[in-house]
């Protein structure tokens, strides 16, 4: 009985300490932080952080209707607080739509492009679109682009 006790504490102690040992072995080795710390040296007086949402409804209700929507966003380097030659070091890009053509013969077209520059340290791009056509002869068309230069 006591040998079986000793062998049960001894497992549940190894398990205990299995969590403590993943954390410090795992996750992602970050390339250099040297290096991160310099990026974020050199953005001082520049927005730490850049955030661009487009997003369109576009409905043709009613028989023989139609709707087109065209929109477009540019995030050009040095937009923002911190003047020519700022880069965020991260950057959130939304591109999302919605176009519906309800009605016998409607038709509806949607296109959104969004364009934006790449974060120093990281670039969140989300790209989302419904597009619905109901009802006989009717069509619907869309295009999304969220592109992110260098």
């Amino acid at each position: 009985m006591f040998r079986t006790t000793g062998f049960a504490l001894a497992a549940l102690a190894v398990v205990a300490a299995w969590p403590a040992a993943a954390q410090q072995r795992g996750g992602l080795h970050p390339r250099s932080s040297a290096t991160t710390l310099d990026l974020i040296e050199a953005n001082r007086g520049c927005p730490l952080s850049a955030t661009s949402v487009t997003v369109g409804v576009n409905r043709a209700f009613g028989n023989g209707s139609a709707a087109q929507q065209h929109l477009g966003t540019l995030n050009a380097p040095g937009n923002g607080s911190g003047g020519g030659g700022c880069r965020p070091l991260v950057t959130t890009q939304v591109a999302a739509g919605v176009n519906l053509a309800f009605g016998r013969g409607s038709s509806a077209s949607q296109t959104i492009e969004a364009q934006g520059q790449r974060g120093a340290l990281a670039t969140n791009t989300f790209s989302r679109g419904f597009n619905a056509a109901v009802g006989a002869r009717s069509s619907a068309s869309q295009r999304i682009l969220n592109q992110v230069g260098r």
